[in-house]
């Protein structure tokens, strides 16, 4: 039996739709595209026939002249594909959405046309479409459908217009079709969704009591809910899965914990039918399970390589076309209807491992050529018609110049070493193993390069150096670096993620936890001591820097932003440890003084937080309260300053009115500050309540009962998912776990069963295949220790198959849990 490859059945799914792309100008969303970067799809475009793969937020009159095969013809054909999340006529409304298409095509050429007071040709027309909006307007939602526009023929128009009638020729023909594979695989087992997609972008709950952030599953109470609205996500989620199996043909055992992953399960048991009954399809166990039923997991930093690299480079900014148009459409409901979450497309900075002399190796023009086919494209937006390559030629020869920022990779889960992807390799190593295994493949392709260096190498070690030397040698020709631009890419990550401008704040924040989770061991004294000592120093370090001039913090220190954080850490290990105390939360009421005096210390002295939501409105207040205290400490140096026979008599004798005014305005001074600071603490106490909210998961989960029937030792720092794949896997009972019965077993449950042929509930220890899916987001960490799980359980015929409905860092979470989305 084959073994589960998403990516492969991603590509599988494209290739289905060939005679759709073939001629065609493919426009793609920017969910659409983020997935198909991240599998490698492109280069199958291209293999398929298309004339140009295009932005659909970005349209432009240059895409029809665009042709990757050379053909001579005029585009006749159009595939695009995009999402509209708010559309009241649902997912399946496709002669619907046709009729629509239809209707603002004529509508946008009529009124080209009656502006213009002439016809337009077919091909200006063709331009027209290309950039009307009502393509991506009208398109269809839940089940993130594909359109498909083609033309039968030239449209013909007649030589002199038509006063209040336009002449539209032959009509074009319009359908819509679903293409459900859209996703985004790290790895042919790991999976999570486009951050731009309409699934990623949904809320996942609404703003009620137990609700943390719309980017979030509410708390698990295990009680019947008061809200009746589903979350969006919720719907889209269960299509998404639904769908996913269909595609590769999956019959599926749906098992779900917590309460959102049971609305899930619920509304997948719905879509399922009769229909199944009799195919003989792969069984699949589905486990879905809510983030917020482990949140210190992505909270944390921990030894992922992974995890190090997304949380080391930069992200692709989000489309701003696509996000204007979301935020128009958001105006029409109440409240946040959509996320905006971190792009899954890393910015590899090849260009910085490499120095000037590098590109002078090998003086192939490569730079020269990139440089002006950029400015000459760039110019079609500019005022000038004319491009001066002889200037951009002079331009890019220059000594001055170095195209560093356009030497800019991006991981692909498709690039392969012999056979194992990258990805895939590294995602299961910790950040040692999987920079050392990085070292080597590095080896090996030197010597299959016939590629020697003069660093020597350490064996078990992978130092910076190394790693820069070998990268430095593969790209010392074009060839050599498009040959091997996988491994080049990976590489030039992993330098990054290890230089100490990065790695210090990691292993600042690792040791930080390590200290935090001690603590949280004895006493809560001594754990809200430590939180409140993180909080001051990074206060400190922060209003240190901006003293010294530095806009930057020094190595290794944390920044309050990253102190509160770790704020959040505490409080959670504080209500897995400490029973509440009468204050509300897991810390005494003196205790958490201490701490509420320390953050609004901290916010006075470093006002650039406010752009945390809990802190809206009061960043002009704050940053005029620190500029006054900087203003106020350098009058009262030069007032010691000042020499006492300095004076005349005159001006002894208007002291005293000066005196008498600059006493009032101190008192209103003075009241503007009380407001401040008491609308601070406001503020503050909200804040603190939320963080009471986050110490109460210990509570919410507690009928999970997997800490108590642990061994403490083995599985004291290691997250929800390995636990549960532990217990599941060893066919131990897991109490909150419910199992979401077909039609057909409900049918057998409920009628056949009085004749005793009622069916067995399933294990889900017994599917030789389990995808688990999480609710909210993984991380590298998890995917580690769900291997690991399967690895100690002894089941070697088991696939496990991981996804998540988007990739989370710490700085994700803190954004989550404290940022715009969040519903503190």
């Amino acid at each position: 039996m084959a073994l589960i490859d998403v990516t492969k059945s991603c590509l599988d799914s494209i290739r289905q739709i060939s005679e759709h792309i073939e001629g065609a100008i493919v426009y793609l969303d920017a969910g659409c595209t983020e997935s198909f970067q991240l599998m490698g799809a492109f280069p199958l475009f291209l293999d398929l026939g298309a004339r140009a793969v295009c932005s659909s937020e970005n349209m432009c009159a240059l895409d029809a002249v665009a042709d990757w095969n050379g053909s001579f013809e005029s585009a006749r054909k159009i595939v695009a594909h995009s999402t509209y999340p708010d559309s009241p006529l649902g997912p399946d409304a496709f002669h619907e959405y046709q009729s629509l298409l239809l209707q603002d095509y004529e509508e946008l050429i009529e009124n080209s046309d009656l502006k213009s007071g002439q016809l337009v040709d077919s091909n200006t027309k063709g331009n027209l479409t290309l950039e009307d909006e009502g393509w991506s307007r009208f398109t269809s939602n839940e089940d993130v459908p594909s359109l498909e526009a083609s033309s039968a023929g030239k449209n013909q128009y007649g030589d002199s217009p038509r006063q209040g009638m336009v002449d539209l020729g032959q009509k074009p023909i319009v359908s819509v079709h679903h293409f459900p594979m859209i996703l985004s695989p790290i790895s042919p087992r790991v999976f999570v969704l486009p951050s731009e997609g309409s699934i990623a972008e949904a809320c996942l709950s609404s703003e009620h009591e137990d609700s943390i952030s719309a980017g979030l599953p509410s708390l698990s109470t295990g009680l019947p809910s008061d809200v009746d609205e589903v979350p969006p996500a919720a719907t889209l989620t269960a299509h998404f899965l639904y769908h996913l199996a269909a595609k590769m043909d999956l019959k599926m055992e749906i098992f779900s914990l917590g309460d959102l992953s049971k609305t899930i399960g619920k509304i997948l048991t719905d879509m399922s039918s009769l229909y199944d009954v009799g195919r003989r399809k792969r069984t699949v166990g589905l486990l879905l399970i809510d983030r917020t039923l482990d949140l210190l997991t992505p909270c944390c930093h921990g030894d992922s390589l992974v995890d190090r690299i997304f949380s080391a480079l930069p992200r692709k900014e989000r489309t701003s076309s696509s996000a204007s148009i979301k935020c128009s459409q958001a105006q029409l409901k109440p409240g946040p209807s959509s996320l905006a979450r971190a792009s899954l497309e890393v910015q590899i900075p090849i260009g910085e491992v490499l120095t000037k002399e590098d590109f002078e190796i090998d003086d192939s023009g490569l730079s020269n050529g990139i440089e002006a086919f950029r400015c000459g494209w760039d110019s079609y937006n500019s005022a000038s018609e004319m491009v001066d390559l002889i200037s951009l030629s002079k331009k890019a020869s220059d000594e001055k110049f170095f195209p560093a920022e356009l030497l800019q990779g991006s991981s692909v889960s498709t690039e392969t070493f012999k056979g194992t992807p990258y990805l895939e390799a590294i995602l299961d190593r910790k950040t040692k193993d999987g920079a050392i295994l990085v070292k080597k493949w590095l080896q090996e392709t030197l010597r299959r390069e016939n590629m020697t260096t003069d660093v020597k190498t350490r064996p078990g070690f992978a130092s910076k150096l190394e790693l820069k030397t070998m990268i430095k040698a593969l790209t010392k020709s074009q060839s050599s670096l498009i040959r091997n631009r996988g491994i080049i890419q990976l590489a030039s990550a992993t330098l990054r993620a290890l230089d100490e401008s990065c790695s210090a704040r990691w292993d600042a924040f690792i040791s930080a936890e390590k200290i935090l989770s001690v603590n949280a061991g004895d006493t809560s004294q001594s754990l809200a001591a430590q939180i409140s000592d993180l909080i001051n120093k990074s206060a400190f370090a922060g209003s240190d820097g901006k003293k010294s001039g530095k806009k930057e913090l020094s190595q290794g220190l944390l920044s309050f932003q990253d102190a509160l954080l770790l704020t959040i850490t505490g409080y959670i290990l504080a209500g897995e440890n400490f029973p509440t105390s009468g204050s509300g939360g897991p810390f005494s009421w003196q205790e958490e003084h201490f701490l509420k005096e320390a953050i609004l210390d901290a916010i006075l002295e470093n006002p650039s937080v406010a752009r945390l939501k809990f802190l809206h409105g009061l960043t002009q207040e704050l940053e005029a309260n620190l500029n006054k205290t900087k203003s106020d400490v350098t009058k009262e140096t030069s007032t010691d300053e000042l020499n006492i026979d300095d004076f005349d008599d005159d001006q002894w004798g208007k002291w005293g009115d000066e005196d008498e005014d600059e006493e009032n305005d101190n008192k209103e001074q003075e009241y503007d500050d009380m407001q401040l600071k008491l609308e601070l603490r406001d503020r503050v106490d909200n804040l603190f309540k939320y963080l009471h909210k986050l110490s109460s998961l210990k509570s919410k989960k507690g009928p999970l009962g997997l800490e108590s029937n642990l061994s403490s030792d083995p599985y004291a720092n290691k997250g929800l998912l390995y636990k549960l794949l532990t217990k599941i896997l060893g066919k131990f009972d897991v109490p909150g776990l419910e199992y979401h019965s077909s039609t057909v077993g409900r049918l057998f449950k409920s009628g056949f069963g009085r004749f005793g042929l009622g069916q067995a509930k399933p294990s889900l220890a017994d599917q030789n295949l389990i995808l688990v899916f999480v609710v909210g987001g993984i991380n590298g960490v998890e995917v580690q220790e769900a291997q690991e799980a399967l690895s100690e359980s002894g089941r070697p015929d088991i696939e496990l198959v991981l996804g998540g409905t988007t990739f989370l860092t710490p700085d994700d979470m803190l954004d989550l849990l404290l940022g715009e989305s969040s519903y503190i």
